[in-house]
């Protein structure tokens, strides 16, 4: 069954217009563009006659009933609220190539014997609220209502605020878990965001495990004074404390190997002028990989080097846990049928985890999962130079269809 690449182009160059910015591309989750984007989704949806809810978290669901309607479904989907300054691939790919994938077994009026569910997770980019994959997690009974009250935005913004401003209730955010027997299967189509798929000269990557974050916030408090007259043996810098804990993370996932990945994010000093010793330091901090022991030797090492650089220059260093997500290895039976379908379609292929999450590995809890990689120019993602070529996204689309066609048992 042939894809319609026009449409796909023209769907994705759509939504990279749907922005809270007019020279960038930001649509933070919840927010008013990420609505729009939605419903403009949903409307094609609906005009063809698919079943579309919204659950309590703001998961999008669109369903086309199967031949036989009490199967459990076979299900496919992404993203596509994006992270601030985004490039145009990053979630929209997938979310619209399984829309394309509906749009075309409606209008050839082909039926597949499983269900199918299209899933536009909300929530994905952690740019909002400092955490990622929401909706999944949610929706796979990975995290409640309790786990989340504390979330709020850079605007002192809620996240129980922030549903109620699209019309949601969080007191009933707990009734979007699902039932692990409503899913036959899950696949997720994305950019790999990696260089490895363009290094090696390859059309499709085949996901064999998705790394996991441990992600923690380290507040430093020193002590502000005037850069003149504070002699340096005097001084109780926290940014100076900061930039330690920063290169100790990359010493040590260096360490660790295992393909494991430190970064900081973000640090932020106060109060940021030239003249004060800054007297408290935040970072942010993301630690990754597919080894669970490679992974947890780097957060022991920051913890050690905290106790080390708060005693060595006087100060005060909290850590704070923001989430400590589990590694995921894929169904070995959904990664050979990505590579079957690769190999049947003539494209060529790499076998390779994932270093970035992705609501497929919460999926991946409740039933068989894969994921398919198309290339990224230069590696290049979460920026606006982000860029994939279209006979990639074609490749990767029609994989794609392959697999959810032979899982759902296309009539």
């Amino acid at each position: 069954m042939a894809i319609n690449m026009q449409r796909i182009k023209t769907l994705i160059d759509h939504l990279a217009t749907i922005s809270s910015g007019d020279s960038e591309l930001t649509r933070l989750a919840f927010s008013p563009e990420d609505l729009t984007a939605r419903e403009y989704l949903l409307d094609l949806c609906r005009a063809l006659g698919l079943n579309v809810r919204i659950d309590e978290i703001g998961n999008a669901i669109i369903r086309r009933d199967g031949i036989e309607n009490d199967l459990p479904a076979v299900a496919f989907g992404s993203h596509i609220d994006t992270v601030v300054n985004a490039g145009k691939f990053d979630g929209p790919l997938g979310s619209i190539a399984g829309l394309e994938i509906l749009l075309q077994l409606c209008e050839q009026r082909q039926q597949t014997r499983y269900p199918l569910e299209l899933i536009l997770f909300t929530c994905e980019e952690s740019s909002r609220f400092n955490y990622a994959t929401l909706g999944s997690k949610v929706m796979c009974g990975i995290t409640n209502q309790a786990a989340l009250s504390h979330l709020q935005d850079k605007n002192g913004v809620s996240l129980a605020e922030a549903l109620a401003q699209i019309g949601l209730d969080f007191e009933k955010v707990d009734q979007a878990k699902r039932a692990a027997q409503a899913f036959k299967c899950f696949i997720e189509l994305h950019i790999e965001q990696g260089p490895r798929l363009e290094n090696e000269n390859k059309t499709i990557g085949v996901v064999t495990g998705i790394a996991a974050p441990i992600r923690c916030i380290v507040k430093i408090h020193g002590q502000a004074d005037h850069s003149g007259a504070t002699a340096m043996n005097y001084r109780h810098d926290a940014l100076l404390g900061g930039a330690e804990l920063a290169l100790e993370l990359e010493r040590a996932a260096i360490r660790a190997g295992h393909e494991t990945v430190a970064t900081v994010g973000q640090m932020q000093a106060k109060p940021g002028v030239m003249n004060v010793v800054p007297g408290y330091c935040e970072l942010l901090v993301d630690i990754r990989g597919t080894d669970i022991e490679a992974r947890e030797s780097v957060f022991l090492a920051l913890q050690q080097k905290i106790d080390d650089v708060a005693k060595q220059r006087g100060l005060q260093i909290d850590l704070q846990l923001i989430a400590k997500d589990q590694p995921i290895i894929l169904d070995s039976g959904m990664v050979n049928a990505v590579k079957h379908a690769a190999d049947t379609l003539g494209y060529a292929y790499e076998i390779m985890p994932s270093g970035a999450g992705h609501d497929a590995m919460h999926m991946a809890t409740f039933c068989p999962t894969a994921m398919i990689f198309v290339p990224s120019h230069q590696g290049i993602s979460h920026n606006p130079l982000e860029h994939t070529d279209w006979q990639d996204i074609e490749a990767g689309v029609n994989v794609l269809q392959h697999v959810i066609l032979q899982q759902a048992e296309l009539k």
